[in-house]
């Protein structure tokens, strides 16, 4: 068993599995993060023997070009660069420009799965190297038949794992382990989820997805009212933008108040949503009317991004930004 921890793998963080945050992020993107991780090994050993090439004030960096991952994973750049921008997106890693060519990459380390996660590998987190007492399974009691689980590296809710699951299932056993049949209910909720996720992919990054589907506790009832009410919010901003003829025929417009063209609108939605389950769900007041509060908070979130995108990137008066503030 030792030659499961061996060098020459190169190991997947498990959270990328298990955090719903991770969900949509695909199988190339995961594996391109364990190389950056694997490569801030190196330059952290280079800093822990007083080499600072790769330290800077914002800590360990790497470089790794788009060529060079695209040749290791047998891909094309252009691939690589969007399965960088999902990394990216999850807050995995952070870019920054360093010269004319190159680029300091910053690896984060994957969030931890929430404790009240289903977990889609329970058996991950075993401990390979600790030795298991070897008892004949129709003498066995139930408890010398669990493997420990190794749970150092979260607070997930421990999960058993049978010796009986990773061997043949007995004919006494087999009635217990069968997984039960979803209910039809059951299998349109999850059609209609992925209809409406495959919209929202459209429009919005990639864990803002996840989180309104941890906020919609997989209900497509309450997924379609968090998305409508996104854009409720959204249009009731670009409205009363508009409203002002300064605004209304300038292409500026467009941009604040689209997720496309705006990125504080697309990422800090994510921190908006955050900020909402923590004051509704985990907050020491309780909320009235959650619905309106939710509404208001967006709103309020998305007419301050559009001011500072407005402000951000074009020349505007003192008295453009009080005319601003009155509008939104």
């Amino acid at each position: 068993m030792k030659s499961l921890t061996s060098r020459a793998f190169l190991p997947i963080n498990t959270d990328l599995f298990n955090n719903p945050k991770y969900q949509e992020l695909s199988c190339d993107a995961m594996v391109l993060y364990s190389l950056y991780s694997q490569r801030k090994e190196v330059s952290a050993f280079h800093s822990q023997t007083g080499n600072d090439t790769f330290t800077d004030s914002e800590g360990i960096f790497i470089y790794f070009s788009n060529d060079e991952a695209a040749k290791i994973l047998r891909i094309s750049v252009r691939k690589i660069s969007t399965l960088r921008s999902q990394l990216i997106d999850c807050g995995l890693i952070s870019v920054v420009r360093h010269g004319l060519k190159n680029f300091k990459i910053y690896v984060n380390t994957p969030e931890t799965t929430p404790a009240e996660t289903d977990l889609v590998l329970p058996w991950a987190n075993f401990d390979f190297e600790k030795p298991i007492k070897s008892v004949p399974a129709d003498s066995a009691s139930t408890k010398s038949q669990k493997l420990p689980i190794n749970q150092s590296n979260n607070n997930q809710t421990k999960l058993l794992l049978s010796r009986e699951s990773n061997e043949s299932v007995s004919q006494n056993q087999s009635n217990t382990l069968v997984t039960p049949k979803k209910s039809e209910k059951d299998v349109l909720n999850e059609l209609s989820l992925d209809s409406i996720i495959t919209r929202l992919k459209d429009t919005f990054s990639l864990p803002v997805v996840s989180r309104l589907k941890v906020l919609a506790n997989n209900s497509y009832t309450k997924l379609k009212w968090f998305s409508n009410t996104i854009f409720k919010a959204k249009s009731q901003v670009t409205k009363k933008l508009l409203s002002n003829t300064r605004w209304l025929y300038n292409p500026a417009s467009q941009e604040a108040t689209r997720f496309e063209s705006n990125d504080l609108l697309k990422r800090g939605l994510e921190s908006a949503l955050l900020q909402i389950a923590e004051i509704v769900y985990k907050g020491k007041e309780k909320i009235q009317n959650k619905a309106k509060f939710i509404y208001v908070y967006l709103r309020n979130f998305m007419a301050n991004a559009v001011k500072q995108y407005l402000i951000d990137n074009y020349e505007l008066t003192e008295d453009d930004e009080i005319e601003l503030n009155v509008l939104l």
